[in-house]
């Protein structure tokens, strides 16, 4: 049975390249890196994807990094959202659905993660 790892998420911003990171699996899955590829909907986005086709982190440049400027608007242990616009575009990838504020996939605005049993989450149950 594998342990179940709540995902403490950090993010981080150079404002003077622009280019930000979030990182999305737990930190000591961080180094398992299999390849680091360019969102298909999006050259400005990275995603690092782990040696068990998961989603470990994603580095955002140019005007996408702009959104990590200020903290999270929401974060629970499957969604993040970076900023509370409206949800125009979406696109799916390793079990994450990525959300944009326009309908060409730019102005990332957060992610939900789909498929939690693919990154060992449980969802938490109601009181």
């Amino acid at each position: 049975m594998k342990q179940v790892t709540p995902l403490k998420r950090t993010i981080t911003y150079e404002q003077i390249i622009d280019i930000g990171y979030i990182y999305i699996t737990p930190q000591s899955e961080r180094l398992k890196i299999k390849e680091t590829i360019e969102l298909d909907v999006n050259e400005c986005i990275n995603v690092d994807i782990d040696k068990e086709d998961r989603v470990a982190g994603l580095e955002l440049f140019a005007e996408e990094s702009e959104v990590l400027r200020n903290a999270p608007v929401y974060e629970d242990h499957l969604s993040l959202r970076l900023t509370d616009q409206e949800v125009l575009s979406t696109y799916h990838l390793s079990g994450i659905e990525f959300q944009f504020s326009t309908s060409d996939h730019n102005g990332l605005i957060g992610f939900t993660i789909v498929d939690p049993l693919r990154y060992n989450i449980t969802r938490k149950k109601p009181f």
